[in-house]
């Protein structure tokens, strides 16, 4: 196994003790705070780290964490095709020590990582296979690796199969958006919108074979970048409306579906239809998702954000939505004392649910839906970042002492010399917000 080196990649911080300051109250308590700065991927565009927002990238067994980074360099000599490809490669961090490389996959997307109940952790690579030089990589296969010896450190010892196959030429037969969670009973899933259908593969981690299934066919609309959880080991899936109206116009954003299962019947219900509004006509997009969990009780809670500022089109709203045990399902803003504020992401620990909100240059927690912004210092943070977190969904244990959170740098500008960050929380300290 290779360490990556100070000089080879970005300057890494050893402990940082961060406190949570310029608080929006004065009274709020500093958090001790593990922060590093971590390899990124060369180029921003088609297929660096941070792309796909809905995505797992961040995984925990006890005293280890595991994350990815693309390598993208090969972009250089044209499209991330199969001739062509970029190398996802597997990082592991075990308690304070550095991170250490692993093994690395042929890919032209960033892929989703899975942890199960037995410490293997699970790698979906989205592999391009057509070799014309014009295709950007979105044709391909998606691939499972799976390593078993993970939870020991082993990051070059794995398995692989082949979960949905392409021929090159032909059309295409798995999207890049993929979404993927895993049960509490040891269940896989993984979704993606295809053309106008939204489409679910689940497999028990001992199973042979993966069973397909349509969370919901001809809807009228492309639904794509899906987030998943589970309910009572049933999956429920967010996604949004992706529609592609024509060569080198921006793709219709403006609904938001969630997909549930129960007792093997799968229905869905529209959450907003901004089709209707009068920003429709001038702007592409109007709504996008931003999280999707599921607490300790078994509600599925969710948040989406709505961009209807009529002066400044990227400033937005976030509401939160609640699907309750009795499928009940009931909408409510979330209060926040930044503008600025462009992506949230949420987890539920002890009975209260956390959300880390991001802007241009600030990095927030908050502790309740009502609870105020304060703000957690990073050294030199700064441009639009994208966050992920080690939680349930992923397989990431809820008893786990640690939350683990990636903020990867999604600003063109910054690029190739953008900053990412992982930063580590003791969820004791949360409890003391």
């Amino acid at each position: 196994m290779v360490m990556f080196s100070r000089t080879y990649f970005c300057l890494l911080f050893a402990f940082v003790l961060s406190a949570l300051g310029a608080c929006k109250k004065k009274n709020c308590p500093d958090i001790p705070t593990l922060v590093e700065v971590i390899p990124g991927s060369t180029y921003h565009q088609e297929n660096g780290t941070w792309w796909g927002y809905n995505q797992q990238k961040i995984v925990r067994y006890q005293n280890r964490v595991f994350m990815a980074v693309v390598d993208n360099q090969n972009l250089n000599s044209g499209y991330p095709n199969a001739s062509n490809p970029s190398t996802v490669y597997i990082y592991t961090k075990h308690s304070n020590d550095h991170w250490v490389k692993g093994a690395g996959f042929p890919t032209s997307r960033p892929v989703n990582l899975i942890m199960d109940s037995e410490g293997c952790l699970h790698v979906f690579v989205f592999e391009p296979t057509e070799n014309n030089p014009s295709e950007n990589g979105s044709l391909g296969k998606l691939q499972h690796y799976w390593f078993p010896e993970s939870h020991l450190g082993n990051i070059q010892s794995y398995q692989s199969e082949t979960v949905i196959n392409h021929t090159a030429g032909q059309p295409e037969t798995v999207n890049i958006r993929i979404g993927a969670s895993i049960a509490e009973n040891n269940v896989m899933y993984l979704s993606f919108g295809l053309n106008q259908d939204v489409k679910v593969y689940h497999k028990h981690i001992h199973d042979n074979s993966w069973i397909s299934e349509d969370a919901g066919t001809n809807l009228g609309n492309s639904y794509y970048y899906p987030f998943i959880t589970t309910k009572n080991h049933e999956p429920v899936v967010l996604a949004v409306q992706d529609d592609y109206v024509g060569p080198g116009l921006p793709a219709i954003y403006f609904k938001t579906k969630l997909f549930s299962k129960e007792n093997g019947i799968w229905s869905n219900e529209t959450l907003l239809d901004l089709s209707a509004h009068p920003l429709a006509t001038t702007r592409n997009r109007l709504v996008d998702n931003c999280e999707l969990f599921t607490d300790e009780h078994q509600n599925v809670f969710g948040i989406y954000q709505t961009l209807l500022d009529p002066e400044v089109s990227w400033k937005s709203k976030f509401y939160q939505f609640h699907k309750s045990t009795s499928n009940e399902i009931t909408t409510q803003e979330i209060p926040l004392e930044d503008d600025a504020i462009n992506r949230i992401r949420a987890v539920a620990y002890g009975g209260q649910v956390y959300y880390f909100c991001v802007s241009y240059d600030h990095f927030y927690v908050k502790k309740g839906i009502d609870g105020p912004l304060r703000e957690i210092q990073l050294p030199n943070f700064k441009s639009g970042n994208y966050i992920y977190l080690s939680n349930p969904s992923n397989g990431t244990s809820p008893h786990e002492d640690f939350l683990d959170i990636l903020l990867l740098n999604g600003n063109a500008a910054d690029y190739p010399n953008a900053t990412n960050y992982y930063v580590r929380i003791a969820k004791s300290e949360l409890l003391k917000l």
